[in-house]
């Protein structure tokens, strides 16, 4: 099992050290704690996914940039770090609204959407901002750059198989299968 990280978050911490009389010396020490986003799962003939939020919003632009990060898009301009595609800067963008009966539906259209859109344009997507978001609509954009082609293999299509969206121990959750 393959574990994914977002950006590092830093956190500071003050340490107070006491030296010899009265001499107090601090420092501040940066500490990078990882969030983890996604994971890969094992699948028999597909790629699977689990997907992390905090929120919803983030569960839904984790699963984006998880759909596209695990195939790997081969990006000129940009590079791999500890197994992701790190652009300096994602010049293609596109607005996206979607209304669906579910949540779950809303998900797959939207990843559904995003895929259809890196078909047409040869690009990948690497990032989201989720403007509003509700059981049934989802406005977002969606940030990327024009591929070359995939490490991996490109996704045919997202599908519903074993996918829930859930909350588990203060966390959204969700398994994707994307068949290939």
């Amino acid at each position: 099992m393959k574990l994914h990280y977002n950006s590092t978050k830093l956190a500071e911490l003050s340490l107070v050290q006491t030296t010899q009389g009265s001499n107090i010396c601090k420092s501040l020490i940066s500490l990078a704690v990882m969030i983890q986003d996604f994971e890969q799962l094992s699948h028999t003939a597909d790629i699977k996914i689990r997907v992390y939020g905090k929120t919803k919003k983030d569960l839904f632009r984790h699963a984006l940039i998880g759909m596209f990060q695990i195939i790997g898009p081969k990006i000129t301009g940009c590079r791999v770090e500890y197994e992701r595609v790190v652009c300096d800067e994602l010049a293609e963008k596109h607005e996206i609204m979607i209304q669906a009966p579910d949540q779950v539906a809303l998900l797959v259209d939207f990843l559904s959407e995003a895929l259809y859109l890196s078909d047409v344009h040869d690009e990948a997507y690497l990032d989201a901002a989720i403007h509003e978001l509700t059981d049934r609509t989802i406005k977002a954009t969606i940030y990327g750059a024009k591929v070359t082609g995939f490490e991996v293999v490109e996704l045919k299509a997202v599908t519903y198989h074993e996918l829930a969206i859930k909350k588990i121990d203060n966390l959204w959750q969700a398994d994707i299968v994307f068949d290939i």
